[in-house]
């Protein structure tokens, strides 16, 4: 969890209240976060689904509502503006999704500039993803020439970097600048990288490595131009929203910001709140309470939420703009049980008794991992939930039934992984700026098909210039032997795998997985520039199999 450090009396005057230690001690560690000290300074571990939390500004914003200091979500004015830009469209293969936004009138003192590094720092790191996802550039306005541009240039393009006083190219930036060295596996594969360009083609930033030095912030600055791009657009608005919360708390003004992006235009920010529908019956069942509507609602202001509507046993709720965390109902009951105070809550001892064991698959699979540990493989752990481009599209495959989720949230977490073999090398793109060989593995569910029987997979990479069928085979083989197992081969050609390469696996003629050379077009996909073998094989089966042998 990432750590924040508040100084405790700029910590208070935000708070707007004198409160001493103790107080202080219980309300911050209630309120859901695991805090280390309050004295001489404030230091806290904040969960990583609040990253609202991540500011000074943000957490005092929350707990004065916790604390009954004050209730309901902030109130943003926008003030409208004439600042423009435009979005290119050949950025869109590199760093798809762009926005900004303008405050003006910030009194750039200690407090505010350290404030506003360090929730850039901690959002880069957690909600951005390490820069990947989101990456966020803090301008001088008064500097730009406006309307502005994103777009790409060519590696040859130069410009003087942060903290530089030259012209450098943007190659260069890659090989010796700091941020560039640090983050420059983002942009690997890219002919053309991102720019922010303004009316005189002066560089605001090159996303998501470093800003220009002409659009500096200094302690003269008054006015921001905050720009963020990404590969994900909800994601990039949640951040850009929690920025601007905390600079509004400390007076600055917000003005529009118009986009053109594929034709369309954009006004940025949309500091609107959304809505859910939260039945009172299902919060109480959950927690195990009998509060009412009007009970519950206040809960819930108590946590900085609105309340657009009520009526019997339901309730319209406003989630603030920068709360990226509300997916769910039950995400809004969790807030009402930290409002209501854990330790209001009577313990009760349920009225069952059982006697406890561990799920003997789970025994079977904690063998597995150790095992393919021992076998000089690392375990890694992946989302169950994917998309279609990555599951189909990039492995060329044609299966149709995939398992979708309704109403999801973003585009790349609306599939339920039917492998795990495509998010394995997804892992390897990831980690491509690491030395060789990669060997990794995963064991885990999936849903192969709509029929929504989950079973439990186990697929294995290997990663390295000699990456071959043979190694793999030789992994395969002393991984199921260790099991007093026998397995076939059939030659069959895969999509994934390169023809002649490749095989079925059976024991005792039922088909347990697949295994080869992964095709070098799956490769160019994943952007992968290094030779994979890999094995997927279904270990729920082989389970019954040792099991049926146990039993006999």
């Amino acid at each position: 969890m990432p750590t924040v450090n508040f100084d405790k009396n700029e910590f208070l005057t935000l708070l707007g209240k004198t409160v001493d230690d103790k107080i202080l001690s219980d309300r911050i560690s209630m309120i859901g976060t695991d805090l280390e000290t309050v004295n001489p300074e404030i230091i806290v571990e904040v969960f990583p689904d609040r990253p609202d939390m991540l500011s000074i500004e943000g957490f005092t914003n929350a707990l004065k509502g916790f604390m009954g200091i004050s209730k309901g979500p902030i109130d943003f004015k926008v003030i409208k503006s004439n600042y423009e830009g435009k979005v290119d469209s050949k950025v869109k293969s590199v760093r798809p999704y762009a926005i900004g936004a303008i405050v003006k009138g910030i009194k750039f003192d200690d407090n505010t500039i350290k404030s506003l590094m360090q929730i850039q720092e901690k959002l880069h790191i957690t909600h951005g993803r390490n820069r990947k996802k989101v990456a966020i550039g803090v301008h001088d306005l008064d500097k730009i020439k406006f309307p502005i541009k994103y777009t790409t240039m060519s590696r040859d393009f130069s410009f003087i970097p942060l903290e530089f006083d030259k012209k450098i190219s943007i190659d260069e930036i890659l090989k010796i600048h700091p941020k560039g060295v640090a983050y420059a596996h983002l942009l690997s594969g890219f002919e053309e990288c991102p720019i922010w360009l303004d009316s005189n083609n002066e560089v605001l930033s090159m996303p998501p490595i470093i800003n220009g030095n002409n659009t500096k912030v200094t302690e003269t600055t008054k006015n921001l131009f905050i720009d963020i791009t990404g590969t994900h657009k909800k994601s990039i608005e949640y951040g850009l929203n929690i920025i601007l919360m905390g600079l509004f708390i400390r007076g600055g003004e917000i003005h529009s910001f118009k986009l053109n992006d594929e034709g369309k235009d954009w006004i940025y920010p949309n500091l609107d709140r959304e809505t859910m529908a939260l039945d009172i019956n299902y919060s109480n069942k959950v927690l195990g309470l009998q509060i009412n509507e009007n009970e519950t609602a206040d809960l819930l202001m108590k946590m900085g939420y609105g309340i657009k509507s009520k009526s019997k046993n339901k309730l319209i709720v406003e989630i603030p703009a920068y709360r990226a965390d509300i997916l769910h109902p039950i995400d809004l009951v969790e807030d009402i049980s930290i409002s209501y105070g854990f330790e209001n809550f009577t313990p009760e001892i349920p009225e069952i008794a059982t006697i406890g064991q561990e799920n003997p698959i789970e025994v079977f699979i904690r063998k597995v991992e150790e095992l393919l540990v021992g076998f000089n493989f690392i375990e890694v752990k992946n989302y169950v939930l994917s998309n279609e481009d990555v599951l189909i599209k990039k492995m060329l495959d044609n299966k149709k039934n995939l398992v979708k989720t309704r109403n999801a949230v973003n585009t790349e977490f609306d599939t339920v992984r039917c492998s795990i073999l495509p998010l394995l090398l997804k892992t390897l793109v990831n980690n491509a700026q690491y030395e060789y060989p990669q060997n990794i593995f995963e064991v885990g569910i999936i849903v192969p098909d709509q029929s929504l029987i989950e079973r439990q997979s186990l697929a294995c990479t290997i990663c390295h210039p000699k990456a071959s069928f043979t190694e793999i085979k030789a992994v395969f083989s002393g991984f199921l032997s260790s099991f007093g197992l026998k397995f076939d081969v059939k030659d069959e050609d895969y999509p994934s795998f390169i023809n002649g390469r490749s095989c079925s696996i059976e024991i005792d003629g039922i088909n347990i997985g697949k295994m080869g050379e992964i095709s070098p077009e799956v490769l160019y996909n994943f952007k992968l520039e290094m030779p994979v073998a890999a094995f997927e094989i279904d270990l729920s089966t082989i389970y019954e199999f040792l099991k049926v042998r146990i039993q006999g």
